[in-house]
């Protein structure tokens, strides 16, 4: 198959597999339909393949994407053997998204979330570099009724719990060796929480791949922002804090020659320390003092009707990853002015906060 958009190579690493349905073939035709089609949207996957181009080499990661109020959902339906796919516009902005929605025979549903400038001609090697992630495990979500739902189902107020990581290989291997450890027992929070998944109702998984190409550096310091952001309080599967700050509090337990080391050996360290102690792998006793120690911050954040609660915060960085505007987000979450959440986001304020 023959493409002018998409990259094949970067496709192949990055998406799913199609099991069998022609995935490739339909988003191919949709981004032809979007292109050729007169309007707001017209050339604009030319458009974007001429800006990986001009950015290549120049830029990194999601410093190279562009903002297009748009995304894309394929839902691959296995037992039916069908595949649905089409675009919606979103009302705000940020890098076109690509939804991929497997429903297999038993009922489980996945989704992966996928800026499609990665899956396009022009950025090259997208599987270079390190990768950076977040899975998400919903539960008592709606099953779903039409494609439109399929974009939209991470936006429910279904319960969710959050796992951020990062990895110098390719992201859905690692995934495939999460699946395995899960199914080995390990008590690592992850893994317990996707093993007790399997019995609850209504259970979504879901998949967002966030950065390529970064360095070990650059992708310590965003899994360190993302874990504080989303997933460090009771909802967060994450066994220490992100980055280099998880790095340090291993290193202080004892469990790292030094402080510096590779995601394989910090991984090894986390396992070491749930095997040691297994009674304490769940609830997550591992950063047990360092979220006491946020939590008599946070009271005091509480108490003054001035500053942004726990929540706000959370809903400042969750739509800020979507592409919201800083004034819409202002508007959204009951903020003081838009100075305030710039200064929350650039880290001037709240620097202590769970969040």
């Amino acid at each position: 198959m023959k493409t002018k958009f998409l990259d094949k190579r970067n496709c192949h690493a990055l998406l799913p597999p199609g099991h069998g349905l022609p995935m490739l073939q339909r988003l191919e035709e949709c981004l032809y339909q979007i292109n050729d089609r007169p309007g707001e949207f017209s050339d604009l996957f030319d458009k974007l393949i001429e800006h990986n181009k001009e950015t290549l080499n120049k830029k990194h990661g999601s410093e190279r994407l562009l903002n297009v109020p748009l995304d894309i959902a394929q839902g691959l339906f296995l037992v039916q053997k069908e595949i649905n796919t089409q675009a919606r516009d979103r009302p705000y902005a940020g890098p076109v998204q690509l939804h991929t929605v497997l429903e297999y025979g038993d009922g489980t549903v996945w989704k992966t979330v996928i800026p499609i400038q990665y899956l396009l001609k022009g950025w090259g090697d997208a599987n270079a570099g390190h990768q950076c992630y977040v899975h998400a495990i919903s539960k008592n979500v709606p099953r779903i009724g039409t494609v439109q739902q399929l974009i939209s189902r991470q936006l429910s107020n279904s319960d969710s719990f959050y796992y951020v990581g990062i990895t110098a290989r390719n992201w859905l291997q690692r995934l495939d060796e999460h699946v395995a450890e899960t199914r080995r027992g390990s008590r690592r929070l992850f893994y317990q929480t996707l093993r007790d998944s399997m019995g609850w109702q209504g259970v979504l998984y879901t998949s967002a791949l966030k950065e390529v190409n970064l360095s070990y550096d650059e992708a310590m310091n965003w899994e360190e922002s993302q874990v504080d952001g989303i997933a460090s309080d009771q909802y967060g599967m994450n066994m220490i804090p992100g980055g280099f700050k998880g790095l340090k509090h291993l290193h202080k337990l004892g469990y790292t020659k030094n402080v510096r080391v590779s995601i394989e050996e910090r991984d090894r360290a986390i396992s070491e320390y749930v095997r040691e102690n297994p009674r304490k792998g769940i609830p997550n006793q591992l950063i047990k003092a360092w979220w006491e120690d946020d939590e008599h911050y946070e009271q005091v954040n509480e108490a003054h009707p001035k500053r942004l609660s726990i929540d706000q915060r959370k809903e400042i960085r969750r739509l800020h990853a979507q592409g919201v505007s800083i004034p819409e987000i202002t508007e959204r979450v009951g903020a003081l002015d838009d100075r305030q959440v710039n200064d929350f986001l650039s880290g001037k304020t709240y620097k202590r906060g769970t969040v």
